[in-house]
């Protein structure tokens, strides 16, 4: 049973294996040479380290510690060194688990064993910490699904626009942030942009899909599929 077992979601266990999808990036950097393997960590911790805190903010995680030194402590000893990065990546790819699911188990895990390890060296009474921990957490982990949604979906704007402006697009990229993401209304837009709103609906939807299409890219990267996950993701322009 890998690291994780004990705090896994029901169903059968299964090992993952993506040939086609981008979950190929982060496995196959993670068997790469050190330079691909802090690839991989600067990834995993730039999109998980706000979502984490959110979590830990609001459960009683923060009983235990201060929630920023929980996360940071539990990123940097899974993807502090090389050795440490690919063992994680690895087991997480074998446990069947999407990684978002595999980082929120794991920081509990962690929390559990600096809650024991305290308990041996006398430092902390073993009150109810492990208990409260184990116990059923909705608002903290609907925090932590939305700050990962943010995330994705940060993400995915970051590298839609970069693309559109290599391409000379980038009067596309600003109705598309301008309407969809400051709420601008087309009606104040046309005297800035010289289009008709239907000229800017149909750039809008245009990014949109591109947006789509990268945020299912990044969903496959992280073990999950489907488009309802896309859309729960795309409702946050809205």
């Amino acid at each position: 049973m890998t690291e994780q077992g004990s705090a896994s979601e029901s169903g059968p266990r299964r090992t993952q294996y993506f040939p086609t999808t981008q979950a190929t990036w982060l496995i196959e950097h993670a068997r790469g040479d050190e330079p691909a393997l802090a690839a991989v960590a600067a990834r995993v911790i730039e999109r998980y380290a706000q979502p984490l805190e959110a979590y830990a903010q609001g459960s009683s995680l923060r009983e235990i510690g201060d929630p920023r030194e929980l996360v940071h402590a539990f990123l940097i000893a899974k993807f502090g060194t090389p050795a440490t990065c690919r063992a994680y990546l690895e087991a997480w790819n074998a446990s069947g688990l999407t990684l978002r699911r595999w980082m929120m188990n794991g920081l509990l895990l962690h929390v559990r064993g600096i809650v024991r390890d305290a308990q041996r060296s006398r430092e902390k009474p073993l009150d109810a910490s492990i208990a409260s921990l184990a116990s059923a957490q909705p608002d903290p982990a609907a925090a932590f699904e939305r700050a990962w949604a943010r995330a994705i979906l940060s993400e995915a704007c970051a590298q839609v626009e970069q693309a559109l402006v290599a391409e000379g697009r980038d009067r596309a990229w600003r109705v598309f942030r301008l309407h969809a993401l400051d709420g601008v209304p087309y009606r104040d837009l046309e005297a800035e942009f010289a289009l008709s709103r239907q000229q800017m609906a149909d750039l809008v939807r245009g990014v949109t899909a591109r947006l789509r299409t990268r945020i299912r890219e990044l969903l496959d990267e992280e073990g999950r599929f489907g488009d309802d996950a896309i859309d729960e993701i795309v409702r946050l322009l809205s």
